[in-house]
């Protein structure tokens, strides 16, 4: 049995009313979240997260575009820490940005910061240490956890998307307290990252 069809079975045992109601989209989950991914390429998952801070997926993959252009190609932490901040001003990135991804680079260099040991640890103790990083909040370590290294158990509370999807999907109000959204989101556990792939396309679709 699939990771996908772990996580369906346990929906439909633990929260039938959640099942049904993202049964729509059920087919188009991944059979697994993500691929094995280098050192490179998680440090380059990880600027691309905080460049999508607070900014649609246009606007965000165009200055990621121009960041790795000014990085001559290459999103390497030695080349972040090369590259000017005006650089980066130029490509879009604002002051708090720029200082971010230099804090990360510096992490890096010096050791405070494995992307790769992030797989080892738990879900907890991984996003606590990426929010070690100065600039670096519960929204962009748990979409890191999710979209760069596939953990299973992750739900952001701060994500406008989830909450909206969540109250729409149990008819709650507005802005409902995320100690209210992570209560639900309990229930999805240890399969919560599926959970939130389903209410993106529940949000996606309406």
């Amino acid at each position: 049995m699939t990771r996908k069809q772990d996580a369906l079975k346990h929906f439909k045992q633990v929260d039938p009313h959640f099942h049904k109601a993202t049964r729509a989209h059920h087919s188009s989950l991944p059979g697994a979240l993500v691929g094995k991914k280098t050192h490179a390429q998680l440090f380059e998952s990880l600027v691309s997260t905080v460049i999508s801070q607070q900014l649609g997926l246009a606007a965000a993959d165009a200055i990621f575009f121009r960041v790795k252009k000014v990085c001559k190609g290459q999103l390497v932490p030695k080349l972040v820490l090369r590259t000017p901040s005006a650089a980066f001003r130029k490509a879009g990135l604002s002051g708090a940005k720029i200082k971010t991804l230099k804090s990360i680079a510096i992490a890096i260099k010096n050791k405070s910061l494995n992307l790769l040991s992030l797989k080892k640890v738990s879900e907890a103790e991984a996003a606590e240490q990426l929010m070690r990083i100065w600039g670096v909040g519960p929204w962009s370590a748990e979409m890191f956890l999710m979209f760069a290294l596939g953990r299973p158990d992750v739900f952001s509370a701060g994500d406008l998307g989830l909450a909206r999807a969540i109250e729409a999907i149990y008819k709650l109000p507005k802005n409902t307290p995320h100690t209210s959204l992570l209560a639900i989101s309990k229930k999805w556990s240890p399969h919560r990252t599926y959970a939130s792939l389903l209410l993106w396309r529940t949000r996606d679709k309406s």
